[in-house]
Formats: structure tokens, C-alpha cells, sequence
């Protein structure tokens, strides 16, 4: 399945006009690092990302990715990307994005499948700690 197009194309420009405005206290060198289905990431300095929905589509679940990260953070075994500032929409930019922390890592497609066996223990242990009744007012 093709990727679905932008709705908006972002530039490292655009991305440092955002955080000048709205986070003016992070800087540092800015580059994109992943252009996904729904949205853009660039990397912020050494231990920072900035994740930008490109699609109408993904903007809900930025809002519900900086409401609940925070909750299911301690009842993980693994880092959780929560978020360390939040932006709004403004001018040029209808949607609310995150700045969460760099995990340094490498992708699972980009690992032998024989590496890939190794890793079943965590999503098991990740899976086992996400299973548990819901808080009210969850997604």
C-alpha cells in the first residue's frame, strides 16, 4: 500500500520557526531523521526529537499520545517517549506536535531475523503490563 500523501510538507525551517516561538529554550542542531505515514520526526540536539503529524489523520493521536504517555510510562518496562514540551497550532501549523526524548536504537526491520528472537521476551513484557483495565476516559 502506497503511502499516503502529506497534507502538509514540513521543512527543518519550518520545524526551528515552531520551536523559536513556542519552546524557545531548546535549541540546538535540527535535521529530519524519519518522514513516516503520519508523521515527521527530526532530531533536536543529541537527546531530543521533535514528532510533527503530517496528516489531519494523526493529529488526534499526537493529542492522545501527550495525554496518556505520561500514565502508561511507569507501568512499562521499557523508555517511553513522553513528551518534555508540547506544541500548539499557530500560524502556518494546525496541529498540536511533541518534543519527546532521542532513544538511540536501531529499527527491528533493519535487524537479521535471527536477531529478531531475541526481543520476544520484552513485547511479551510490554504486552503483559499494558493488559490491565483501562483508566476511565482512556482512548
Amino acid at each position: 500500500m502506497p503511502q499516503p500523501p502529506a497534507e502538509i510538507s514540513l521543512t527543518t525551517a519550518d520545524v526551528a520557526r515552531l520551536l523559536a516561538a513556542q519552546h524557545p529554550a531548546l535549541g540546538g542542531a535540527l535535521r529530519r531523521v524519519a518522514h513516516g505515514w503520519d508523521n515527521d520526526v527530526f532530531r533536536l540536539g543529541d537527546d531530543l526529537a521533535v514528532r510533527l503529524p503530517r496528516r489531519e489523520a494523526a493529529a488526534r493521536l499526537v493529542r492522545h499520545e501527550q495525554r496518556w504517555l505520561p500514565h502508561l510510562a511507569p507501568l512499562l518496562p521499557v523508555p517511553v517517549p513522553v513528551p518534555v514540551a508540547v506544541g500548539i497550532p499557530e500560524v502556518g501549523y494546525p496541529w498540536h506536535w511533541s518534543v519527546v526524548p532521542w532513544f538511540a536504537g536501531d529499527r527491528v526491520a533493519d535487524l537479521a531475523v535471527a536477531d529478531r528472537d531475541g526481543l520476544a521476551g520484552e513485547v511479551a513484557a510490554v504486552l503483559g503490563a499494558l493488559h490491565r483495565n483501562a483508566p476511565p476516559g482512556a482512548p
